[in-house]
């Protein structure tokens, strides 16, 4: 089982891919080997097994001018990636129901403690904007007849 997890950024940037390559990547490697795990918001994670059989399929897959699909095949089957690389199990980031209500009450609270700030600062604001047109001197009125003057 691989301890080491990567970001998606993080597996992208060692792959020298870009994120949206890897994501195409993601779905072909979870096709032919097994799904990749997941992060508490449902994001992919990248072992560093699976990034290994990777890249060597990618540099197999440019040697020989075949597809990515075909050459991580070959990379598997020449591993024997079935034991080498066995699904990795979902993170255990499931908090307790406990946990989960503390955090949404903390949550909860802090949004309050911003929206009272953020209130206070547009009294002030609009205190300010006040402030400022008392200070502009009043613009003289033109008289109704000074259209025809010119």
């Amino acid at each position: 089982m691989d301890p080491t997890l990567y970001a998606p950024w993080q597996a992208a940037r060692i792959l020298g891919v870009s994120p949206a390559t890897l994501r195409r990547m993601a779905a072909l490697v979870e096709e032919v080997l097994h799904p990749l795990p997941r992060d508490a918001g449902g994001g992919r994670l990248w072992p560093e097994g699976v990034l290994g059989l990777l890249a060597e399929a990618r540099r197999r897959a440019k040697a020989e001018g075949i597809p990515l699909r075909e050459a991580l095949l070959q990379a598997k089957e020449a591993l024997g990636a079935e034991g080498a690389f066995p699904p990795s199990p979902p993170l255990a980031t499931q908090a307790s129901e406990e946990e989960a209500l503390a955090l949404l009450q903390a949550l909860l609270e802090r949004l309050e403690r911003v929206e009272g700030e953020l209130a206070a600062l547009r009294a002030e604001n609009q205190a300010l904007r006040e402030s400022l047109k008392a200070l502009e001197a009043p613009r003289p009125r033109r008289p109704w007849w000074a259209f025809w003057r010119r």
